[in-house]
């Protein structure tokens, strides 16, 4: 056995960059984090060949005086911590006092920097770790830092980087987020030479998604903001279109610092349930606000792993509250412009013209007896009980009840006679949805205003289906009795789980008993899985899910088995309506309160605007 010797500096110092620095975007990481810790407002990021080569980092920051130049390259040299108990209210980014020295230790750095109170600035050269010169230069106030050739004195580690553009990548998505962190700094951020982003640094961070995403994709974006259990939310989430293949558009910031949490995004997709297809995720970018005690940021090296000290309650915050936020957009959000002045809550948020020139569905009522319906609508001041959409319109005809408030065919205010000797009450004029088609009998045509809706028959079923099916569920007894009782064999695992997991899985339906050492007795499971369900499998499967979604998963397999029932219940794409049911089930759907996609997450409605159309025509140039 060889001798216990102590490493030489050099060796010390690589091994800690090795920590702190593991490509060109942690050496991106550390240096801006400083630079905002120092107070800048606007701070460029310049790349050449993915940053391995070159790199620099420059801000209107504080400075650095030109007597502590060489402590800054001190390992666990720092000016944000002084005691002990300083680590459990971290407000900065960096603390540890490695990144200057980290990233000297494996590349070649020179710092540029003034301080406020300074007539000139002073100038460091560093190459791996030795200061090779101190000397005063010309400079504004603040730093800039150039990073040459990293990792050329520790060649193995330079030989597991990625192709500068994959490196560039990377850096690409840190400042991403960084911009969303940080609203108030004006960032640039460069690439050979091309400016990948610019921010305006005006404190909004609606400006930032604008500058990030596009203007037609922020206007998809959902705002999410309010507070639960102690955690303060905000940020917006992306669903239906927005969402995508994988979690790498997701942005969590607790306290503004960036972080990944898998638990936070389980409970964010929890929170999207039935707003984004199978196989795709939201993006998002959330804002937590913890009191900073209640936060460890110091659990790893790079800083981009976070442990809380009430991780329910965080993740229940997420979802309760990014749920919330999709809820209060409906079908009729998706469909109809929201009028500012108040109307009756009875009153439809919309106006319908038939579609012209279809014999079959004309309306067999006379224009006096429309124009009486109108007036009846109008008059009345309490909320008409909704009538019921019936499961299949093939299995039933409509209700009359749909009939009855079916809304007729409405003329255009220039059209319609002036009724006489009958005072109508004054009602501000409504949007218009004009019927103009049905294509492949399955997706019914809108035009309203400046905008062409399209809507998929099948999956606006589905969603008022599952819907009914859900609160119908709620409000009945969830679970069914056996008939004999079935004896299931637990291992020690699952008996310990079971007995976590039992008041969940009693709110779900079912009713499970101890027997003896080795087996359970199944006496009743959901009402939802039918009788001729296995309740030895439903019960192992709600244990193995309940593993890792502590109940949650078995709520979300009720919700699966519903949206199952839905889909075969609901009118198919390819089943002929006539107007007149469309009509009815339209005004079913806008006064529903329904989301705007169908329970797997398809969109119910897609829009195309006048603007999209006549460019693609060639009638505008943008």
């Amino acid at each position: 056995m060889q001798a216990i010797k102590k490493l030489p500096p050099e060796l010390i110092g690589q091994i800690a960059a090795g920590e702190v620095v593991e490509r060109p975007a942690s050496a991106v990481k550390e240096l801006v984090e400083n630079s905002i810790d120092a107070g800048a407002k606007h701070i460029t990021v310049e790349l050449k060949e993915g940053g391995i080569a070159y790199l620099r980092v420059s801000d209107d920051g504080g400075g650095i005086p030109a007597g502590q130049l060489r402590l800054a390259f001190e390992r666990h040299a720092t000016s944000k911590l002084s005691a002990p108990e300083d680590l459990f209210e971290i407000r900065t980014l960096g603390f540890r006092g490695e990144a200057l020295a980290s990233i000297a230790a494996v590349a070649r750095v020179t710092v540029t920097t003034r301080t406020q109170d300074a007539d000139f600035g002073a100038r460091a050269k560093v190459e791996a770790g030795v200061f090779a010169q101190v000397t005063q230069a010309a400079s504004p106030v603040g730093t800039t830092i150039v990073v040459e050739d990293l990792f050329f004195n520790t060649p193995v580690r330079l030989r597991f980087l990625k192709k500068p553009s994959q490196e560039a990548a990377l850096v690409s998505d840190y400042m991403l987020r960084l911009l969303l962190s940080r609203p108030d700094i004006a960032f640039r951020f460069a690439v050979d030479g091309k400016t990948v982003y610019r921010s305006m640094g005006d404190g909004r961070l609606e400006s930032v998604l604008y500058s990030l995403y596009g203007s037609t994709a922020f206007k998809q974006m959902l705002r999410v903001g309010g507070s639960h259990l102690g955690v303060a939310l905000s940020g917006y989430v992306g669903v239906g279109e927005l969402s995508r293949g994988n979690r790498q558009q997701q942005s969590f910031f607790i306290n503004g610092r960036y972080f990944r949490s898998a638990a936070l995004s389980k409970a964010l997709e929890s929170g999207c349930e039935g707003r984004v297809m199978i196989g795709k995720f939201p993006m998002c970018a959330l804002f937590l606000t913890l009191p900073y005690a209640q936060v460890d940021v110091n659990v790893h090296p790079n800083k981009l792993e976070v442990r809380f000290q009430n991780e329910q309650a965080v993740t229940e915050a997420v979802e309760r509250l990014v749920s919330d936020a999709l809820r209060a957009q409906t079908l009729s959000d998706a469909l109809c412009v929201q009028e500012e002045a108040e109307t009756p809550k009875d009153a439809p948020d919309f106006q319908l013209v038939a579609l012209q020139n279809r014999a079959e569905d004309a309306p067999e009522d006379s224009l006096e007896k429309q124009l009486e319906d109108l007036r009846q609508k109008l008059r009345a001041s309490e909320p008409q009980q909704e009538p019921e959409i019936p499961m299949t319109f093939q299995e039933s005809a409509l209700p009359s009840a749909i009939a009855s408030v079916m809304l007729k065919p409405f003329l255009q205010p220039s059209q319609a006679p002036e009724p006489e000797q009958t005072a109508m009450p004054e009602v501000k004029e409504k949007p218009v949805l004009r019927l103009v088609g049905i294509v492949f009998d399955t997706y019914w045509i809108f035009e309203t205003v400046d905008r062409l809706l399209l809507v998929d028959q099948h999956a606006a079923h589905e969603r008022m289906l599952y819907d009914r099916m859900m609160e119908s569920y709620g409000q009945t007894s969830l679970s069914q009795r056996l008939l004999a009782p079935r004896l299931v064999r637990l291992n020690a695992r699952d008996r310990a789980l079971l007995e976590d997991l039992r008041p969940v899985l009693r709110q779900a339906g079912f009713d499970v008993e101890p027997f003896d050492d080795a087996y359970v007795s199944v006496n009743a499971i959901p009402t939802l899985f039918g009788q001729n369900a296995p309740p030895d499998e439903l019960l192992l499967e709600a244990l193995d899910e309940g593993q890792t979604g502590r109940g949650t998963v078995t709520r979300e397999r009720m919700a699966r088995r519903v949206a199952q029932m839905a889909c075969k219940r609901a009118i198919k794409g390819g089943d002929r309506l006539s107007e007149r049911e469309i009509e009815g089930f339209l005004e079913q759907m806008l006064t529903s309160g329904s989301m705007p996609t169908c329970p797997h997450g398809r969109p119910i409605v897609i829009e195309i605007t006048r603007h999209a159309l006549e460019k693609r025509f060639a009638r505008i140039s943008s």
